[in-house]
């Protein structure tokens, strides 16, 4: 029988194969919506911790000082996971000099978000303060809500 060549992309192409390309084309507009979500629950999430920080130590004199506050003081770090998790977003979908990401890479971050936002109070850090924040501010609630829903 003779030698046929492979038709599949050799190891050097920086394409993925055909398969995997597909899913990746399905994948990747939902991973950029979920991006846009985590950021848009996270200004969210930091209005209403605000609130319940400056309800027990007072006003922060002005958004500088918030953000310093948010970067550094424990009392917020609970909320770091959701950006780490947007930047690990960010660095796989617009960091050129890495390898494009794959559709298990892609698969991986949106299992990681739905993790993430899932409250329990017997959870990570995170869940169990997002579980709290879900009781105390109608406007998470609502906001968690529709994610949900534009999720399923």
């Amino acid at each position: 029988m003779p030698d046929t060549p492979d038709p599949t992309p050799s190891a050097s192409s920086n394409e993925p194969p055909r398969d995997d390309a597909a899913e990746l084309a399905e994948i990747l507009p939902r991973l950029d919506a979920v991006r846009g979500d985590l950021l848009s629950l996270h200004r969210v999430l930091l209005h209403a911790e605000r609130v319940r920080y400056e309800k027990l130590f007072g006003r922060i004199n002005g958004n500088g000082a918030f953000l310093q506050l948010a970067l550094h003081d424990p009392w917020f770090t609970w909320l770091r996971p959701m950006m780490k998790l947007v930047s690990e977003i960010d660095s796989r979908l617009l960091d050129r000099g890495q390898e494009p990401i794959t559709a298990p890479e892609a698969a991986a971050l949106l299992a990681e978000a739905r993790r993430l936002l899932r409250p329990d109070a017997e959870g990570s850090g995170f869940q169990q303060e997002f579980q709290q924040l879900l009781q105390d501010s109608p406007e998470v609630a609502v906001m968690h809500r529709q994610l949900v829903r534009d999720r399923e």
